[in-house]
């Protein structure tokens, strides 16, 4: 008894915890924001606080309240309750309901299609450089979602190269629009994130053997073509001999015979 009222002070805070949802401050004022927009001049206040907000909120508590947010989303979804969780479409849902994401937090996975670093330009926040990806995710459907960061993982490539491996927690700010390479008007969802998580993809290995037993094939395999080759030379000199044999005949030709005195 005396154990498990020691442990139930625990237990409230650990409920306390994966309760607590991470929200952005009062003072970055989002209501100026619009979405199926590009960033305007205006926005540019709750766009730059939020990524100062967001470098220092502890990345296990942002990753808690995303998949909380997730959740609420799933239950209130009337297309997809019935569903497991999992088959909830984040991508369309963000595209559908923008409005609904504002300033909250979302968990994306998938891969980068393009990776650009810049200046930050003025801002009151002290964000000097910013990194620009698009991800695309297993449910986009080949679309992209913005990611804007103030860092990213050491050694992650800068340019139009395919990133496996990445995942990324931050704010949804708006769905801006973009031009794409089809020339037309596109929408994205824009995350606002600290960094990324990369845990880039290592190619298998076809063959994984030690020199010795690669050594020891290759003898092998050349000791069974030289038995072969060995055991058809001599199959063939069987039977080059046992024709010849055949075309000699027993008893000598007439014209030998009339020869005979």
């Amino acid at each position: 008894m005396i154990r498990l009222l020691c442990l139930f002070p625990l237990l409230i805070a650990a409920q306390s915890r994966e309760a607590a949802v991470v929200r952005l401050p009062a003072e970055i004022d989002l209501s100026i924001v619009t979405d199926r927009s590009e960033l305007s001049f205006d926005e540019g206040q709750p766009y730059f606080g939020t990524l100062e907000h967001v470098r220092d909120v502890p990345a296990d508590d942002l990753r808690n309240s995303a998949r909380q947010f997730l959740h609420q989303r799933w239950e209130s979804s009337a297309r997809f309750a019935q569903r497991p969780e999992a088959e909830f479409p984040l991508f369309v849902d963000m595209i559908e309901n923008p409005s609904a994401y504002r300033g909250r937090p979302v968990t994306l996975s998938g891969h980068l299609i393009r990776m650009v670093k810049s200046k930050a330009g003025p801002n009151e926040h002290a964000i000097e450089t910013l990194y620009e990806g698009w991800l695309v995710t297993d449910d986009s459907q080949q679309h992209p979602v913005t990611i804007i960061c103030t860092d990213i993982p050491s050694g992650m490539p800068i340019g139009e190269e395919t990133i496996d491996g990445v995942s990324v927690t931050g704010y949804f700010l708006k769905l801006r629009t973009y031009p794409s390479r089809d020339r037309k008007i596109r929408f994205a969802p824009l995350i606002l994130a600290h960094s990324m998580d990369w845990r880039p993809v290592t190619a298998k290995k076809e063959w994984d053997v030690s020199p010795s037993i690669l050594y020891g094939g290759i003898m092998l395999c050349t000791i069974a073509c030289l038995l072969t080759m060995w055991f058809s030379a001599r199959r063939h000199k069987l039977v080059r001999d046992a024709r010849r044999r055949e075309s000699i005949p027993d008893n000598p030709p007439e014209f030998l015979e009339s020869l005979n005195p």
